[in-house]
């Protein structure tokens, strides 16, 4: 899931910061490449300092509310994958075919 939504930040043209102990082997070519920083180890409350949003994407529930509660205290948007009660955003479902874009959220 992390992956594709840093697929649709980079397309919107986001200078997208992954920081994970574990990232997947496209998170590690992405980064090879330029496209995104990759800072592997665990996520730090100052990784946040001087963010626009953060996205918590991760398997481990205690973690994903970590993230939310420290963008709560810097005033970051904050999306938490599969947790709408832990965001103050969402990002629908985006479908694009040419020049057609389609959104579709489920109200979160």
């Amino acid at each position: 899931m992390g992956t594709r939504k840093v697929d649709t930040l980079l397309a919107c043209g986001a200078k997208v910061i992954v920081v994970s102990p574990k990232p997947t082997q496209q998170l590690i070519k992405m980064a090879s490449e330029g496209a995104i920083t990759l800072t592997q180890r665990p996520y730090r409350s100052a990784d946040l300092d001087g963010t626009f949003l953060v996205i918590g994407a991760t398997d481990d529930e205690s973690l994903n509310q970590q993230i939310s509660n420290d963008a709560a205290q810097t005033n970051t948007l904050c999306n938490i994958a599969d947790r709408p009660e832990a965001c103050n955003f969402i990002l629908p479902s985006i479908i694009q075919r040419g020049d057609l874009v389609i959104t579709i959220s489920t109200s979160g």
